[in-house]
């Protein structure tokens, strides 16, 4: 392993080698055409190559220094012609171009006096824009705004009140977004408008007051069973009750059950799925609730067959000696003797549909209802055998005792792999309790998901 790493690495250094010699040579042919920005180029990536080409590092402080001379001549004539902007990201492209050189530790010249040329550019540039940009916040373009305010920070971070100013045109428009849908009543969405205004003007009030108003009071009665399974809709209940409390839907409040049950004896109250204005009004006083749930089992269908044993009848291949006259040596062959054994199956289903209605408190019409049906199945089918597992074949036999020519044994390599699959299979068949949660799991998590995205504000 160590030698074929260092192969590896002698391998690489003389691709780098070939790659930056390659790059060097270019680079001064380039150089003897008198193409110098060609060449600053190429022995810029001969040193990326190789850090340590000294004739690379050599060429690149030659031509290196004209390609910025030009730079600078460029911003020079920007700087004197008072083209500010022009002249302050010339005066940078320069910069960055001398950086890159610094890094193979190749040094390039910048006059002494031109960085207070750039000073100078800048100040005036920076002032221009700052002047758009209020412009724009003050015709209320927060988005072209921004842009000058981003501009300017990346040229100058700590430049006046720039940081300020472009807190207040991101969040400025959401702001007054977030107040415009308390003004219209769209309390969810300005409780989420004001969540991305947090801290800003008295936006943690405004969020506090838009939750308050948007949220909707459900009363959760105890819901029917529709079928002859007794109390299987408590599993339902819980199922609903579970799912509400982990959605953590801000808007959506579930109203003690407890209460609920308390308060029905109490006014001896019957509420079903058949709930009527009159009474869904009642109980919406009752309980101070904008909505009532009701939910119902409305079929059950489950089976539990314990997996059943089924004698088979099979071969089991074993090695015997054999002497050959013609070799005068003793041969292994196969030989096989007929067994039993256990083919066992089984299977499990659950098969359930739920219905759920909202109803409102104020008009009972019916908000939002739908049925959900699901079916969960699971089988088993393996084999037991006593004997050697691995030498277990299929087939048929007439008797134990005698051979018959109907005997068959199934010696293929499908037959084969089919046995030994079966042998190796799964042995639990899951009961009717667990595929039942799993269906009402799935059929509860439709439902609640459907009631938390019912809108009040957009019906």
């Amino acid at each position: 392993m160590k030698l074929k790493n260092l192969s590896f690495l002698v391998l690489f250094i003389l691709v780098s080698c070939t790659g930056t010699k390659k790059m060097t040579k270019r680079a001064l042919a380039f150089e003897q055409q008198g193409m110098y920005t060609e060449a600053a180029n190429y022995f810029l990536e001969a040193l990326r190559r190789k850090s340590t080409n000294i004739d690379a590092a050599m060429g690149l402080k030659r031509t290196g220094q004209l390609v910025l001379d030009d730079l600078l001549a460029a911003f020079f004539k920007s700087h004197t012609s008072k083209a500010y902007k022009t002249s302050v990201y010339t005066y940078l492209k320069a910069e960055n171009y001398k950086s890159s050189a610094a890094v193979f530790k190749v040094s390039l010249e910048v006059p002494s006096y031109y960085p207070g040329y750039y000073k100078e550019d800048l100040a005036f540039y920076l002032a221009a824009i700052y002047d758009d940009a209020m412009s724009c916040l003050d015709k209320e373009e927060f988005d072209k705004g921004l842009s000058y305010l981003d501009e300017i920070l990346r040229l100058d971070a700590a430049y006046k009140d720039v940081a300020e100013l472009k807190t207040y045109a991101r969040l400025e428009p959401v702001y007054r977004k977030a107040n415009l849908a308390l003004e219209t009543k769209k309390f969810r969405s300005a409780y989420y408008l004001f969540g991305k205004t947090i801290s800003y003007k008295d936006s943690d009030e405004l969020k506090a007051y838009a939750l308050k108003e948007a949220q909707y009071p459900i009363a959760m009665l105890p819901f029917e069973n529709a079928t002859t399974t007794a109390n299987i809709h408590k599993s339902f209940e819980s199922q609903f009750l579970n799912l509400f409390v982990k959605d953590k839907n801000p808007f959506i409040k579930i109203i003690d059950r407890v209460h609920i049950e308390t308060v029905l004896n109490e006014q001896e109250l019957g509420l079903s799925g058949l709930v009527d204005s009159q009474t869904a009004a009642k109980a919406g006083d009752l309980f101070g609730a904008k909505a009532l749930l009701v939910g119902r089992l409305v079929s059950y269908d489950a089976k539990f067959s314990v997996p059943k044993a089924t004698k088979k009848k099979g071969w089991e291949s074993y090695k015997q000696k054999k002497y050959n006259a013609a070799t005068k040596e003793y041969d292994l062959v196969t030989k096989y003797s007929k067994v039993k054994y256990n083919l066992f199956q089984g299977i499990s289903y659950v098969n359930l549909t739920i219905e759920y209605k909202l109803i409102s408190t104020e008009t009972g019409e019916i908000l939002a209802t739908n049925l959900f049906t699901d079916k969960r199945e699971d089988n088993v089918r393996y084999i037991e055998f006593d004997g050697n597992t691995k030498n277990l074949v299929s087939g048929t036999w007439v008797s134990s005792q005698t051979d018959s020519e109907s005997d068959r044994k199934n010696t293929g390599y499908k037959d084969r792999k089919n046995i030994q699959g079966l042998l190796k299979a799964n042995k639990n068949l899951r009961s009717k309790a667990d595929l039942m949660s799993i269906a009402l799991k799935n059929v509860s998590a439709k439902a609640v998901s459907e009631i938390n995205s019912y809108n009040p504000e957009e019906n």
